[in-house]
């Protein structure tokens, strides 16, 4: 008997998918909210517990998107893609993957080795380490700036090859997670 291969990505899949884009988003936007107010004050701090949280939310998807994704097999792109084109998908996916477990990962450690501990809207707090480890966090810090940097890029390729296929190759691959 053939198996027949849906047309789309499961509904859990795609609802993983989706998620994850709002929330991502959510962390950006927080994060880039944070420079229009002034150091110390309420708002800002508020921003910041929210920044943490959407970071929180992304790493709590992340395992179940990934086990889900790898339990379902992925719905063919008709017409089939040329072999570099498949090649450059799974580049992408592996980084972005990636990206959603080690950026939060780093944002949250880094606040607990230096002590502070990480502040959350509604007055919770995930304690610090009892004692300051100031250098290691500003490196963590440095590097989890520098990959939302360099994952603007990444993300932005993500939709721009989705856009792509949608309007120039006009093949599946957009449709299958819609």
């Amino acid at each position: 008997m053939t198996e027949v291969i849906p047309a789309r990505y499961s509904r859990r899949v795609r609802v993983f998918h989706w998620v994850t884009v709002l929330l991502i988003a959510g962390a950006y936007a927080t994060i880039n909210a944070r420079g229009f107010l002034e150091r110390g004050t309420p708002e800002r701090t508020l921003v910041m517990q929210s920044h943490f949280l959407f970071g929180l939310a992304v790493l709590l998807v992340a395992l179940p998107r990934l086990v889900s994704r790898l339990g379902t097999q992925a719905p063919p792109i008709q017409p089939p893609p040329p072999h570099w084109m498949h090649r450059a998908s799974q580049v992408t996916h592996v980084l972005l993957y990636a990206f959603i477990i080690v950026q939060p990962l780093l944002g949250l450690v880094s606040g607990i080795v230096d002590g502070g501990g990480v502040g959350l809207p509604g007055g919770l707090r995930i304690p610090g380490l009892p004692t300051e480890h100031k250098a290691l966090s500003d490196t963590l810090k440095s590097v989890h700036v520098w990959l939302g940097t360099a994952f603007y890029w990444v993300i932005g390729l993500h939709i721009v090859a989705a856009l792509y296929h949608a309007l120039f190759r006009r093949d599946n691959v957009l449709r299958r997670m819609l």
